[in-house]
């Protein structure tokens, strides 16, 4: 009997386990399809938030980081250079940046599409590791609801419109792959915690690694996710920082050794690039306006409106901007205790001040604040707002069945809200015109977008206009250098040659770093004949973007009008191995080849730019007279024709193109020809000679007498010219 009831309680057992161990995959695999579901939820959501955005235009540091960057024209060998050469503050000295650029100009070239697509899925993939973090760390807790509170955050920074700057703006990637590699960090150390059996944990960590150099390789600003990955040890997983560093110090090592690769890179660049002290805003002033600008993030975070691409000079006055640096130094203080004692609440708020502050305390080029900034510690904030709602909701003693339809209609309205305010702010987005018009509009004394808006406007032909907004951006800050620069942009444009000149030097010499300046001075300089000059200008341009093709291309032509050909020509040639499609580049060096005799080499350069630019009458021209002079006439009569349709006001071009015919026998339509380069240019001395001799090919000998004589009478030197008319003295003329 006894023997009886002991196999019934061990059947009775081994089924009750059974029943338990089937509700447990059960509810494992309902979890993995709520898990799956808010992953789909939040690529649903961001493509419909950011759809609009692939209609977006290049902007700002765009132009520099990827349309004038020659680094990003191959793949091979890897784009990543310490400083891209035009890359300007946006690329420098970020490697992994730079070769994600390169993969989008060998998909789509200089068209955005593809570098917008890529913004966005580094954007859905930040929300999705987001999505882990919260999840999987509110679980660790056994906070209640852990899945629907991750989905809730993750979904409303997804959409939220702060992110837009960082995924609209395509160099502001640097932010949002920045963040992605910061989120991975934390992901993969979490996920080494979670996993059984110490091959998994390793897997994940040798992962964790590779995320944060990477990330150093994207932005300075990861330089914190050591310390962060360490704080969230401490406060969630050792509760100690011994036992943290303990369990984890080769991990932690691995991670801390990428700070030389960042400093390698930072060096590389000079120490100087947005972010570190060489800007051109003064170190006190930005510090002082620092306070400011950490209140003005917790405010858009909470309330986005309105959003401006910049936000122009601090405008709180001194005594108020000082109140508010206080406060951010009281809740650093209250947050690094806090921290030390291992509160959860502090793990948010302590990752905010790290993240913010490389860009806080470091001075950066042009703005005081800036909302990409903004992009992860923007994750922070809306943690602690959903936990912080729903801990109210729990809170009210209602139970989370009634409490769960309530929550989730707040939070589709959350998220419909948010994601239409993203949506019409990628349309600002649309071309650079909107962008500045909206930021002058939201932001009048920003000298910054005033300069802008008048490039834009230029750029459109709209050159009053374009003139007062320069004009204005100056009277706004006469210091900054851009707005110098564009009103040189300004002038050139109406050819106002020396107050452009004016402008130029003065924004390189406010900026040495901005090399733009330097070489717009250089080549105005070459235009107005102060080869010289020009060529100082010049070298300073290159002596900092020394891949800069196109100062490469100037300097040519400053040392050309010096007469000094040969290093004419090895900077031409430099300027076409950085930058092959150059016509005006391979006409110089046309040029310069044929000034030294080089008349087969002249020929291949001229026939390089007209292939480049068929429309490119002087090289048609050059390309015809070469040829020519080579003995290719039958070659060069295209070229010479094309020339003087192309240039129908050029004697010279009418000119050549009668000689050629008259030497290829087509006498009548030499003299045609002839006659049209007089008629443009009457004391064109050599038209009037050859005329001459075409005329005694036309056997008009008296008229070929009268040529001559007009063509000694303009030149008496011209002994040519005597000669022929010497020679016809004795010949009578048939009647």
């Amino acid at each position: 009997m006894s023997k009886t009831l002991s196999l019934s309680n061990g059947s009775l057992s081994n089924s009750s386990n059974r029943r338990v161990d089937s509700a447990s995959t059960a509810e494992s695999r309902l979890k993995r399809v709520r898990h799956w579901g808010g992953a789909v939820l939040i690529v649903v959501a961001v493509a419909a938030a950011y759809a609009n955005s692939f209609f977006g235009a290049f902007q700002f540091d765009d132009f520099p980081a990827i349309l004038d960057n020659p680094t990003l024209r191959h793949l091979w060998p890897l784009a990543i250079p310490l400083c891209p050469p035009s890359g300007g503050m946006t690329v420098s000295g970020r490697p992994v940046l730079n070769l994600s650029l390169a993969v989008n100009y060998a998909v789509s070239g200089d068209h955005p599409w593809s570098y917008h697509a890529l913004n966005i899925l580094i954007h859905i993939g930040v929300a999705l590791v987001l999505f882990g973090v919260i999840r999987r760390t509110l679980a660790g807790m056994e906070a209640p609801n852990p899945g629907g509170s991750a989905l809730a955050a993750a979904l409303i920074w997804a959409v939220h419109p702060v992110t837009t700057e960082a995924v609209t703006y395509v160099a502001q990637r640097a932010e949002s792959l920045m963040a992605l590699f910061y989120l991975l960090t934390l992901y993969c150390f979490i996920r080494s915690v979670d996993s059984t059996g110490p091959g998994w944990s390793a897997g994940w960590k040798t992962l964790g690694v590779l995320s944060c150099w990477l990330g150093m390789g994207t932005k300075e600003v990861m330089v914190s996710a050591p310390v962060a990955v360490f704080l969230y040890d401490r406060i969630f997983v050792a509760k100690n920082w011994n036992g943290a560093w303990r369990a984890s110090w080769g991990f932690y090592s691995s991670m801390l050794a990428s700070w030389v690769l960042l400093i390698w890179l930072v060096a590389g660049t000079g120490w100087n690039r947005s972010g570190t002290f060489g800007g051109e805003v003064l170190w006190g002033r930005y510090w002082l306006s620092q306070g400011e600008a950490v209140v003005r993030y917790v405010g858009l975070a909470l309330w986005p409106f309105p959003l401006s691409f910049d936000y122009g000079p601090p405008a709180a006055p001194v005594a108020i901007a000082a109140v508010f640096v206080a406060l951010v130094f009281a809740a650093l203080i209250v947050t690094a205790v806090a921290c030390f004692r291992g509160r959860p609440w502090a793990f948010l708020a302590g990752v905010c001040f790290l993240v913010l502050a490389p860009t806080s305390v470091m001075p950066g080029f042009l703005q005081y604040v800036a909302e990409h900034r903004m992009y992860l510690p923007l994750a922070a904030v809306v943690i602690a707002v959903v936990l912080g709602v729903q801990a109210v909701a729990f809170r009210s003693g209602v139970p989370f069945r009634l409490l769960r339809p309530g929550l989730a209609s707040l939070l589709i309205l959350a998220v419909i809200g948010l994601g239409t305010a993203t949506a019409l702010r990628n349309r600002v987005y649309s071309d650079d015109l909107s962008l500045w018009m909206d930021t002058v509009a939201k932001r009048p004394l920003s000298a910054l977008a005033e300069a802008n808006e008048g490039k834009a406007l230029l750029d459109r032909g709209r050159t009053a206009e374009g003139m007062a907004c320069c004009q204005k951006a100056v009277s706004l800050d006469p210091m900054k250098p851009l707005s110098r620069y564009n009103l040189g942009f300004a002038y050139e444009a109406e050819e106002r040659w020396d107050e452009a000149l004016k402008e130029f030097i003065a924004a390189a010499r406010l900026n040495p770093k901005l090399y733009a300046a330097e070489f717009r001075a250089g080549r105005l300089l070459d235009r107005l004949g102060r080869a010289a000059e020009a060529e100082r200008f010049l070298r300073h341009a290159l002596a900092t973007a020394p891949d800069y093709a196109e100062a490469h291309g100037s300097l040519g032509v400053a040392l050309a009008l010096q007469g000094r050909q040969w290093e004419a020509i090895d900077e031409f040639e430099r300027s076409l191995i950085l930058d092959p499609d150059q016509p005006e580049v391979e006409f110089n060096l046309g040029v310069s080849l044929a000034g030294v005799g080089r008349f087969e080499e002249s020929v291949a350069h001229y026939s390089a730019a007209v292939r480049l630019r068929p429309a490119y009458g002087d090289a048609q021209l050059n390309l015809g007279v070469m040829l020519a002079r080579l003995g290719h006439l039958v070659d060069a009569l295209p070229a010479l024709q094309t020339a003087a349709r192309l240039m129908p006001d050029s004697p010279k071009a009418h000119e050549n193109l009668a000689t050629v015919l008259d030497q290829l026998g087509r006498t009548d339509a030499a003299l045609a020809e002839y006659r049209n380069a007089l008629r443009l240019h009457p004391g064109y001395v050599e038209a009037h000679y050859n005329l001459g001799n075409a005329l005694i090919h036309a056997r008009d000998l008296t008229a070929a007498r009268n040529e001559f004589a007009e063509a000694l009478r303009l030149k008496p030197d011209f002994g040519a010219a005597r000669e022929m008319l010497d020679r016809l003295a004795g010949i009578s003329v048939s009647p």
